[in-house]
């Protein structure tokens, strides 16, 4: 039979956990995001601009917590944009591949992968708890876009922090998506990064596929 305390601290756990849980159920959103379909050569790129890019994406990002369960987190920065050389292609997609915890998955069993995706999506419960700097982003590599996509940008509502990269959009593409992305920045509680890659000739670089892994 459970004591009055236990009941007492069911309640209150309760009541805290509430407001967090419908963040548990957004999923990554396939209308307005792509994410990455390849994976990384052997070549780990350019160290220093990977440092360079993690310094950027985690400027004005915030910390992610909150002091009371129904607050959402500050975000100094929720949109910005930056560009690299189509020859650092290698580099940004090393760095990519990192940010969104795909490498974790490699590096475990079936089992510890499994285990590390229901850790990330109960990350949403510990409202308290400030952003490691290994928490997995959302990740996204648009490589073209169209109307039902930059309306599905403009509605999107982020769950993670997220890094978007253009791949080679025209300068005209680069500014729709940019337009769709600032109402959805306006309504955020997660940073959102974007990388437009250069324009330059995509030859000899063909990086192996992957199989594509299952957002969580």
């Amino acid at each position: 039979m459970l004591s009055t305390a236990g009941v007492a601290l069911a309640v209150v756990a309760g009541i805290a956990l509430a407001p967090r849980l419908p963040r548990l159920r957004r999923r990554y959103d396939r209308a307005a995001l792509q994410p990455l379909t390849r994976r990384p050569d052997m070549n780990p790129g350019d160290e220093r601009m990977k440092l360079e890019l993690a310094a950027w994406a985690h400027t004005g990002a915030g910390h992610g917590a909150t002091l009371l369960p129904w607050q959402n987190p500050r975000v100094p920065l929720p949109l910005a944009l930056r560009s690299v050389e189509g020859r650092h292609e290698n580099t940004l997609l090393h760095f990519a591949y990192r940010l969104a915890g795909y490498h974790q998955l490699d590096e475990r069993s079936r089992l510890g992968g499994l285990i590390y995706r229901i850790g990330v999506q109960l990350r949403p419960l510990l409202w308290f708890a400030p952003r490691r700097a290994d928490t997995p982003w959302d990740d996204c590599w648009l490589t073209a876009v169209d109307a039902p996509r930059l309306l599905a940008l403009a509605r999107w509502q982020p769950r993670r922090p997220t890094l978007i990269v253009l791949d080679r959009l025209q300068p005209t593409e680069v500014s729709l998506v940019m337009e769709a992305l600032t109402h959805a920045a306006c309504q955020t509680e997660q940073p959102i990064r974007v990388v437009v890659l250069g324009r330059e000739d995509r030859a000899s670089r063909t990086p192996p596929p992957r199989k594509p892994q299952r957002k969580g």
